[in-house]
């Protein structure tokens, strides 16, 4: 808990940076909404600074070195002082984005990391080592994430990127390793911890470790145990091929672009080793079956783990022919129930 004193100190200090990073006419601009700037940003940083120097075992609990000597904590400091100018009500002659975006940019010079000052950060936000780390405009982050270097959160293109909504939401108590890049506008549940160097294109359910090599992406509940392999599936000749280092799972199933299961195909088991599997696609007698949303997965499950392989080759092409849509225009219709 931050005494009075101390939370005088933290507004102080935190004027200095605001005041050393504007010129002069900039200050006058925002003097007269000052406390409305000030005071949620020390509250939000007081929180901050604790949640670092609580999750951070280098910094050994210190938040005055965690502040004074910590780039990263710089980023998320001048986010902080920038989001705050960019909620005014008032434009600032035109100038409130240019105010906001230069406080964000000195964060940026300082630490390597850049974050939109538009982007929506929870409470005790930890913003670890941070050279490298992209956080685009419209982005949301729930309250107790932890980010460490290298991160892109981003859309899903290059240029030309669509106005709206096009970049990721993180729920509570996410923990995003270094090297991650989370693309589009995915939804991460509460609680997921994404391992180093993932590619994360797809929604992640909350309770989830996520792990991805290629196309295969692994999920399995924070608390589960040992994995149960590693997985990869292509279609070839008409059939479903299934590889893995151990083949244990209790349910199979295919499922569209949303992670729905497709109601309209059956999958049959013809051929089994130990690491290897062959299955024929048939098509399913069900009310309702719908056209699927491409490109379609392969979702596996088992009580410690669930496992889906992103888009594996062939599948799409496979699929179209089983359900008699080849060449037919994508859509829609009613889905089935699950």
């Amino acid at each position: 808990m931050w005494s009075f004193l101390q939370k005088i100190d933290l507004y102080d200090r935190l004027l200095d940076h605001l005041i050393n990073a504007l010129k002069h006419s900039e200050v006058e601009l925002i003097f007269e909404h000052i406390e409305t700037i000030m005071n949620p940003a020390v509250q939000l940083v007081a929180e901050d600074l604790e949640a670092y120097a609580l999750r951070d075992p280098a910094a050994g609990g210190r938040g005055d070195l965690i502040f004074d000597a910590y780039a990263s904590f710089k980023a998320v400091l001048y986010y902080r002082l920038a989001h705050q100018v960019w909620l005014l009500p008032h434009d600032l002659n035109g100038m409130r984005a240019i105010i906001a975006h230069k406080l964000t940019n000195k964060g940026k010079i300082c630490s390597g990391a850049e974050i939109h000052p538009a982007v929506k950060v929870g409470r005790r936000f930890v913003l670890d080592h941070a050279y490298g780390t992209v956080i685009g405009e419209t982005c949301e982050i729930g309250d107790d994430c932890y980010i460490l270097s290298g991160v892109t959160l981003g859309a899903s293109g290059i240029a030309n990127n669509p106005v709206g909504k096009r970049h990721p939401k993180l729920g509570n108590n996410v923990e995003v390793g270094a090297g991650v890049r989370v693309l589009g506008p995915v939804t991460i549940g509460d609680n997921v911890f994404i391992s180093p160097s993932c590619v994360v294109t797809q929604d992640i359910p909350a309770n989830s470790k996520v792990s991805i090599v290629n196309q295969v992406q692994t999920q399995r509940l924070a608390d589960g145990g040992k994995g149960a392999g590693f997985y990869s599936a292509f279609a070839s000749g008409g059939r479903l091929y299934l590889v893995g280092e151990k083949l244990e799972f209790s349910a199979l199933s295919v499922v569209d672009a949303n992670h729905r299961k497709v109601f309209g195909v059956e999958l049959t088991c013809i051929a089994r080793s130990n690491n290897h599997m062959e299955f024929r696609l048939d098509r399913a007698v069900a009310m309702h079956a719908a056209v699927p949303d491409f490109p379609l997965n392969l979702h596996l499950s088992c009580p410690l783990q669930e496992v889906t392989l992103l888009n594996p080759p062939g599948l799409d092409g496979l699929a179209r022919q089983v359900l008699g849509t080849a060449g037919k225009p994508q859509r829609l219709l009613m889905q089935g129930k699950g």
